[in-house]
């Protein structure tokens, strides 16, 4: 094993010019500072860095952003990490599959390149998971989004790009709204059936929009959470204005942890993933996996989590990256 350990998080883009990494999603930065501390106080190094600054030839990072007493530093030096935690933007994949794959025939990759192919597409989900998701319909380009849009059996559609997260990239709109909106997507798009819910049985305030995320290690629950709309909006997610709600693992409906369990049979082949899975619940209580996603972020977890909690995920990562490297 080697004495020093470095793990990097990987992200696509370059940002050295500027002051700290992050700069325009800084409750992010927060919980990934959070993340390094913990790491660092248990023997672990971590490193920030652009796969755009990934050496082919010396098989090395030429400079790094580095995390220590509060304070963000240039590593202007090669680097050669332990591990490699991906967190780069879904709609990278392809472009980056073949690089990423070179790069994890020597240093582990979590999560695994193939994983992320097969799973940051949207439509890709659906085609794997279909039995257990809302009515959902492709559309490669406005001729199509026409058509489709007469097959969704609710007056309320969701479209969604196929890459996204945040909620940037979904529109919830009636059919008629809909129609002038054809020119504004980047195609291809995802039409889905909208879910009338009423939040999650049993732990959800009467009638709130809310959605249910189990957050998953190597196949194990580590912990979940609700994200509840603001008053007016449809759309759970944080970073549009949505709050969030620690949900204790016991009170997870068990329709919903069967249906978990049935997807997570589909994911045995990639043992090592960090992932999660969203579900909604119709008034009657009944689930729907809405997507996955497989770079799950810190940043409602350092809110709601409590510090048993945080510990525990934190932990059960830098195990997963590590122990690949016995």
């Amino acid at each position: 094993m080697q004495s020093e350990k470095n793990l990097v998080i990987l992200y696509h883009g370059d940002d050295w010019a500027e002051k700290t990494p992050l700069g325009s999603a800084p409750e992010t930065r927060k919980s990934f500072e959070e993340f390094y501390e913990f790491a660092r106080a248990r023997g672990i190094n971590v490193f920030r860095e652009s796969i755009q600054w990934f050496d082919e030839d010396l098989f090395t990072f030429l400079k790094s952003w580095a995390y220590a007493d509060k304070e963000w530093t240039k590593i202007e030096k090669p680097l050669t990490p332990t591990a490699l935690f991906d967190k780069t933007s879904g709609k990278y994949d392809y472009q980056l599959f073949t690089l990423k794959m070179k790069i994890s025939k020597k240093i582990p990759v979590i999560n695994s390149p193939f994983f992320r192919a097969l799973f940051d597409n949207k439509f890709s989900q659906y085609l794997a998971f279909s039995e257990y998701m809302p009515n959902t319909l492709l559309a490669e380009n406005q001729i199509q989004f026409s058509a489709a849009i007469k097959n969704i059996a609710t007056e309320k559609v969701v479209v969604k790009e196929i890459y996204g997260s945040g909620g940037k990239q979904v529109v919830i709109e009636e059919k008629n709204a809909l129609k002038g909106l054809y020119t504004s997507f980047e195609y291809p798009v995802i039409l889905q059936d909208f879910i009338e819910t009423a939040g999650i049985p049993d732990v959800s305030e009467k009638n709130s929009i809310a959605d249910l995320r189990l957050v998953y290690v190597r196949g194990s629950l580590i912990y979940a959470l609700s994200r509840i709309a603001k008053e007016g909006s449809f759309h759970t997610n944080f970073h549009q204005g949505a709050k969030a709600l620690l949900v204790p693992i016991e009170k997870i409906p068990a329709s919903c942890l069967k249906m978990a369990e049935e997807i997570q049979k589909k994911l045995v082949f990639f043992e090592d993933a960090n992932y999660s899975l969203d579900f909604m619940f119709t008034r009657n209580g009944v689930p729907f996996f809405i997507e996955m996603n497989t770079t799950p972020g810190f940043d409602l977890l350092r809110i709601v989590g409590t510090s048993e909690i945080k510990e525990h995920y934190y932990q059960k990562l830098l195990d997963s990256f590590l122990q690949k490297t016995i």
